[in-house]
């Protein structure tokens, strides 16, 4: 068994890494800017140079702070035409541009004089600001400039220059002409070959995956980009609820349905094992979404019986000040009814489960055997049958392991429990990538630690299985 528990452990190594990795690259993936996701609210372009190189400085301080400002991974495999240096442009949609350009013409330098001498135009347009011959056709020009660098097509930039043409004031045409220049030249100045020669850019460990997974290892899992709290404290602000009501929820679910399960294996066919096939059915059937509507409107005031409270974890007046007791009975109140929701389905298909591995496992020879030695049927049940009619309520619990983390989306909004699934809603519905990121990278490990402690029951209930080589 020592041995089997550290290939698996070795095993888990490569595997976390493609976890981390497949992780990070979902992330990279994410759409939208992550820095200016933070920074909304704040001024982003503003209508005056100061203003302007302000916010752009706010820009690259927080990029730094990020480590966006590095490269991705440890090394890139990219054309020869594309520079080993692209990830230092600020702007994501501008990269992406301007590597759609390269992989277009081949030719970096011509792309990269065009986009210094545009460069050039933008901030010589915010030095304009307080001109008067502007008139109203300011905001229109800077929305081009806004789109130009972004602009992916190389027809679309000569379209877009030549609508901005007219709308500059003369003070800026020795810009313009010159950004103009740059990209007419383009196409005969393109050196297509280099797009098709592969070459190796080397970064080494300063880049974006090796930093985020070193922050990981260590518990690190980066910023909200929602609240700018550290994602590792409000992990933790929200799993302890999420564990508190799972661990009670399977506990309740296993010691109930194990003997429901038992109990109608052995009665097999008679009245009580039909009620209880049918009752287990029936709540396997509703959809805990809905039961927990229907308990919110039934049992919780209105119109109906007030029971319990309709969410939340506890009062509006609970305090620290309360003694133990004053805070386990507000807490309890408030949670019985969701840990009921919570257990009911679980239930269900945990019972038929026992009944069905029981009733193979009573019919195997051993157990004939038992019987045939005349020892009582209660023994029979419970010592030789039951252990090994464990497996597939064992490989059921390796599976709990990350809900358990996880927890409920639907059940934790709808009762209104600040969990990890309610934590997962509201950061899906804000964008905030580095959160839903962080779950699922602790949901994928749990998941890891489950099938690994699955394997080591099965040898605990069933003394046959061995993972030595014969």
């Amino acid at each position: 068994m020592t041995a089997y528990l550290i290939r698996r452990l070795l095993f888990f190594l490569p595997t976390l890494f493609l976890i981390t990795l497949l992780s990070f690259l979902i992330s990279q993936s994410a759409p939208g800017d992550p820095v200016e996701q933070m920074l909304a609210g704040k001024a982003a372009g503003g209508e005056q140079l100061a203003e302007k190189q302000a916010s752009q400085q706010a820009y690259l301080e927080k990029r730094r702070e990020l480590g966006l400002d590095l490269p991705i991974f440890y090394f890139a495999v990219a054309p020869l035409a594309e520079p080993e240096t692209l990830y230092r442009i600020p702007r994501v949609p501008i990269q992406d541009a301007l590597r759609r350009l390269v992989y277009k013409f081949g030719n970096w330098a011509a792309i990269q004089a065009y986009y210094e001498a545009f460069q050039r135009l933008d901030s010589a347009f915010f030095a304009t600001a307080n001109d008067p011959s502007w008139g109203d056709r300011r905001a229109d020009a800077r929305a081009l400039l806004v789109l130009i660098p972004q602009e992916k097509e190389y027809d679309e930039i000569l379209y877009k220059l030549r609508q901005l043409e007219g709308l500059l004031i003369p003070l800026l045409k020795p810009f313009y002409a010159e950004v103009l220049q740059k990209v007419e030249a383009l196409p005969a100045q393109a050196q297509r070959w280099k797009i098709y020669i592969p070459t190796i850019h080397w970064y080494g460990t300063e880049n974006q995956y090796h930093r985020w997974l070193m922050g990981l290892l260590q518990g690190d899992f980066g910023i909200s980009y929602q609240d700018k709290r550290p994602i590792s404290q409000k992990l933790l602000d929200a799993v302890r609820w999420s564990l508190i009501i799972n661990i009670i929820s399977v506990m309740l679910a296993y010691l109930i349905s194990i003997p429901l399960g038992v109990n109608a294996a052995v009665h097999r066919g008679s009245l009580r094992d039909r009620l209880t096939g049918m009752a287990l059915f029936m709540l396997d059937s509703l959809p805990s979404f809905w039961v927990g509507t229907m308990a919110i409107i039934f049992l919780c005031g209105g119109d109906y019986l007030n029971l319990f409270p309709p969410g939340g974890i506890q009062s509006t007046e609970h305090s620290s000040e309360w003694s133990l007791g004053q805070r386990l009975a507000d807490w309890t109140y408030h949670l019985i009814l969701p840990v009921l929701i919570y257990t009911y389905g679980s239930l269900a298909f945990l019972s038929r489960q026992m009944r069905t591995a029981l009733l193979e496992t009573l019919q195997q020879d051993y157990v004939r055997t038992a019987r045939a030695k005349g020892l009582p049927e209660t023994l029979v049940i419970w010592k030789h049958a039951f252990r090994n009619s464990l497996i597939p309520i064992i490989t059921l619990l390796a599976s709990i392991f990350p809900g358990m983390i996880s927890g409920s989306v639907i059940l934790e909004t709808i009762f209104s429990i600040p969990g990890m699934g309610f934590l997962s809603y509201g950061a899906m519905t804000a964008r905030d990538y580095p959160v839903i990121i962080a779950v699922f990278t602790i949901g994928a490990v749990l998941t890891l630690i489950g099938i690994l402690v699955a394997d080591i029951l099965y040898a605990v209930v069933d003394p046959r299985i061995t993972y030595t080589k014969r």
